[in-house]
């Protein structure tokens, strides 16, 4: 058991449901902004270059969410089989949450006429983007953004088994092993100049982004009495948290200039790994101040409500109208970037509410009313307001 939990520090509103955290809303908004400006090419100074961060930090939220969404399912004392019938209705929901948009998003890109949707369609609406990525050695460019999205799947299907077979109490070292894993996985494949899709886009590379979002779950229900929001320890977590971003981000201007820089390099995505995990827990135990009002912005937090849109149309959004602004003669790529963050946020709030949201509250009207769901004790993990990608 780890030591210490975090204490909310500023508690959902009443007119939300009990558990609710406005705040991880507000965070994810930030993660898909940061994701749109850099897909957009909207040229940024290295250190701002918040794109790839952004999806390692839906990984995070994933890892965390996801960890508490199962805990409901596996109670110790839960029969056989309605243990594996949970397990099959987290699974549902997961396909009624991704799949309608997902193949929405592939037949607009057929009608397109995107070789790269047209070509490997099968491999996108099976979760397997990032597979036939590597099977291509190439970018499959309209679809090229999938392969978050099929790394996210194959976590759902092997998270539950791990958190079944691992006893609680043996948990957070079994994750901590994930994340050395993930490291040496990473330094095999530069070691042996492996291609660079291979450390980037498979499990194995990503996997300790979700045990780090899952350790910050262990901590979250390890209900002893510590906290990180008070004292020193706050000054401390935060400056390490601060020391591991900026090594990244200077560990990374020696990354991508070079053709072969060394091996233990593959630390980059660990510190980075390390720093989101304490925005994370910062985030959970609730921000104050101008951060807390900031997360809390409504129109930040209805950004982040409808992220999965967001992310799933945003590059059929830059293929469609990159040319008219071109055309236009709208080159700035600022200007270029708000034009296609505004469209993306109207096609992205008109999957929500049209399908998304209608689509997750049928299923939470049709579950069984038995406490053993596989909805989070997290609020924002809720058929109505999933924070999965």
């Amino acid at each position: 058991m780890i030591p210490f939990t975090i204490r909310p520090t500023q508690p959902a509103p009443a007119s939300l449901k009990p558990g609710y955290q406005v705040q991880l809303d507000g965070l994810r908004g930030l993660a898909i902004l940061s994701v749109l400006i850099h897909h957009f090419e909207v040229h940024m100074p290295l250190w701002l270059d918040w794109g790839p961060v952004g999806v390692r930090l839906f990984f995070l939220l994933s890892g965390y969410l996801i960890t508490l969404s199962v805990w409901k399912i596996i109670q110790p004392d839960l029969a056989a089989g309605a243990l594996w019938k949970g397990i099959g209705s987290f699974h549902l929901k997961r396909a009624v949450r991704l799949l309608p948009v997902l193949y929405l998003m592939l037949f607009v890109g057929v009608l397109m006429g995107l070789p790269e949707i047209q070509e490997g369609f099968v491999w996108h609406a099976a979760f397997l983007t990032n597979f036939y990525t590597l099977a291509q050695d190439e970018w499959p460019g309209a679809a090229s953004h999938l392969w978050s999205l099929s790394v996210q799947e194959q976590f759902y299907v092997f998270w539950p088994f791990l958190l079944i077979v691992v006893p609680r109490r043996i948990l957070p070292w079994t994750l901590l092993g994930l994340v050395l894993f993930a490291f040496g996985y990473r330094y095999y494949c530069w070691s042996t100049d492996a291609s660079v899709l291979m450390r980037w886009l498979m499990l194995p590379g990503v996997i300790d982004s979700f045990a780090m979002g899952s350790l910050v779950a262990c901590w979250k229900s390890a209900g002893q009495p510590f906290s990180i929001t008070k004292g020193w320890t706050r000054h401390a977590w935060m400056l390490a948290a601060i020391a591991a971003y900026c090594g990244a981000r200077v560990l990374r201007l020696f990354t991508f200039p070079s053709e072969s820089p060394p091996a233990w390099l593959a630390i980059v995505e660990s510190l980075e790994n390390f720093a989101l995990a304490w925005v994370l827990l910062r985030t959970v135990a609730g921000w104050n101040g101008w951060l807390g009002a900031l997360l809390s912005n409504r129109w930040l937090c209805y950004i982040g409500k409808i992220s999965f849109g967001l992310y799933i149309f945003h590059v059929l959004i830059h293929v469609a109208f990159s040319p008219w602004l071109t055309t236009f003669g709208i080159l700035d790529s600022r200007a270029r970037a708000i034009i296609l963050i505004l469209g993306t946020l109207g096609v992205a709030s008109i999957s929500w509410h049209s399908m998304e949201a209608p689509l997750s509250a049928l299923m939470k009207r049709r579950r069984t009313p038995r406490k053993n769901t596989s909805d989070t004790a997290e609020g924002n993990a809720s058929p109505t307001n999933p924070h999965e990608i």
